[in-house]
């Protein structure tokens, strides 16, 4: 062996060299996670593959350095995890929609749609969290961002979609943490941070998203915009001007605001826009993946709207359900019609000697 003062002498001459390697693995991580797998990923319109993948990933991404982290992959992997959460959320609320809309009244009746609820918070809650962790990521990768004053961060071309996506998950963050009873602390303000940073983002690559985010701002907080600027109006030219795309992510947040704020009339115009431009604009291939879940965000919107209508999920997305018309029952197809499905469509022969079909004797 060494002797002791040359032994720490060869250590403290290895830490250059570690701490380069480390840094250069984060640096292949981030741009393995954002160049290839991003890139691949967004082509599939399978969000619950993306949720998986990122709850699969995001300890290992978090491993892979002690002083320094694949930010970026992280903004990535955190914020897809949370779709998985945000999917029970949606499903525990529908649950307690359904049950205050079919259950007879009574301490069963309460039951369920407090446990429903419950679920709901929870759910909620755990989404918070991880949309929360994406956006700090974003936030470690870029810096502060949405300060008051400050200028826009450096960000390279291929990396801005990453922190647009880090915007909408610190919106969404805040969103399910309102849901969650403020479970996260979440600040209120996060609103009017997210609505100054979307200024560093150029609307028209982004499929006027970052128009979208501050019309969400300024309409959650009213009087927080500009004064002659309506928040309403902007979501509403966000949404249209950036449907052409085939990416329809603004009219998602026109949606999901609305439905938040109670302004139902401007909703279920939003989501009658929503089905018009799937039935006129084919989806985006390269962006496949962010505009099946801009339409699942609408379709939950309506799910609710018409769960506590009539009492069941969406029949037609668009629609908004009358409330004078009674629902139908629901016709079952007979798939086999008179026919049994299991015989061979002929009598069976009578059992020998009995001419009349009746039952045999059976000896003793």
């Amino acid at each position: 062996m060494f002797p002791a003062p040359l032994r720490v002498t060869l250590q403290l001459a290895l830490v250059p060299p570690v701490l380069l390697s480390l840094a250069a693995c984060v640096h292949k991580v981030d741009r393995l996670t954002i160049d290839r797998v991003v890139a691949v990923g967004t082509d599939v319109g399978d969000t619950r593959k993306v949720c998986a993948m990122g709850e699969a990933l995001a300890h290992p991404l978090a491993a892979v350095g002690k002083h320094s982290r694949p930010e970026l992959a992280l903004t990535i992997a955190e914020g897809t995890a949370a779709v998985c959460d945000e999917a029970d959320a949606w499903e525990a609320e529908l649950a307690a929609e359904r049950a205050d809309a079919n259950l007879p009244a009574g301490p069963g009746r309460v039951a369920e749609i407090t446990d429903a609820r419950e679920r709901a918070r929870r759910a909620n809650a755990h989404a918070a969290e991880r949309f929360e962790r994406s956006f700090q990521a974003m936030q470690a990768a870029f810096g502060e961002v949405g300060a008051t004053g400050a200028a826009c961060p450096k960000i390279a071309e291929k990396d801005e979609f990453v922190y647009a996506f880090g915007l909408v998950t610190g919106t969404l963050a805040l969103l399910h943490d309102r849901q969650a009873g403020g479970a996260n602390d979440i600040p209120m303000d996060r609103l009017a941070v997210i609505a100054r940073a979307a200024d560093c983002l150029d609307d028209a690559r982004w499929w006027h998203l970052p128009s979208a985010l501050r019309g969400s701002a300024w309409a959650a907080v009213p009087g927080s915009g500009p004064e002659d600027v309506d928040p309403w109006a902007l979501l509403e030219e966000a949404a249209s001007a950036g449907a052409p795309s085939g990416v329809r992510v603004a009219r998602a947040m026109q949606v999901l605001i609305a439905g938040n704020g109670g302004r139902t009339d401007v909703m279920t115009a939003a989501l009658a826009a929503h089905a018009a431009s799937l039935d006129a604009t084919p989806q985006n291939t390269d962006w496949a993946l962010l505009d099946a879940y801009a339409t699942e965000v609408s379709l939950h919107q309506s799910d609710l709207l018409w769960t506590r209508e009539r009492g069941h999920r969406t029949e037609r997305f668009g629609e908004v359900p009358a409330d004078e018309a009674p629902p139908a029952e629901p016709q079952v197809p007979d798939l086999f019609g008179d026919e049994d499905p299991f015989g061979s469509g002929e009598a069976p022969d009578a059992p020998e000697g009995d001419p009349g079909g009746a039952d045999p004797q059976v000896p003793h």
